[in-house]
């Protein structure tokens, strides 16, 4: 096992982390459609506690988080609330929309760097083959929630 590349791989995914925890608790708090802001703030949960996973992976394999990068994924997460939608200080219409499509792009990647540990597992004792089997499977449901969270506010911003 090349441990400076485990080192990056996890360092980078938790700065994702970083950013996708920022913004599940965002859309969890300005979403217009009360019942997608109760299950997205439930997945935010959920998120933050695959987070501290991440962290105690992490330690397993003797790395930690980097400061700079996390400090760099809250300032990207704050940055990409800026868009060119013409609107200062309100909401476009398609930002919920968006911001769902956004929480999918994250889990997913989010289950793709389980799914590249759990590869590497059976060689790599110090990696825990049945949490990570579990964290894919986590993150396959929060998906399909997330799909079904898309469709709702498709239909509601698209036909309203």
């Amino acid at each position: 096992m090349d441990d400076e590349v485990l080192h990056g791989y996890l360092q980078h995914h938790w700065a994702g982390s970083t950013a996708g925890v920022s913004l599940f608790r965002r859309v969890a708090r300005t979403h217009a459609i009360a019942t997608v802001a109760t299950a997205v703030d439930s997945l935010a949960d959920e998120v933050a506690d695959e987070r501290e996973t991440l962290r105690r992976i992490m330690h397993d394999v003797g790395t930690s988080p980097s400061t700079l990068g996390t400090v760099a994924a809250k300032a990207g997460a704050e940055l990409g609330r800026l868009k060119p939608n013409g609107r200062i200080l309100t909401r476009a219409p398609l930002t919920d929309l968006v911001e769902i499509e956004a929480l999918r792009i994250a889990v997913w990647g989010k289950r793709c760097g389980w799914e590249a540990l759990r590869s590497v597992a059976d060689d790599e004792p110090r990696l825990d083959a049945a949490l990570l089997d579990d964290l894919v499977a986590r993150s396959d449901r929060q998906l399909d929630l997330l799909a079904q969270l898309h469709l709702t506010t498709a239909r509601r911003r698209i036909v309203s």
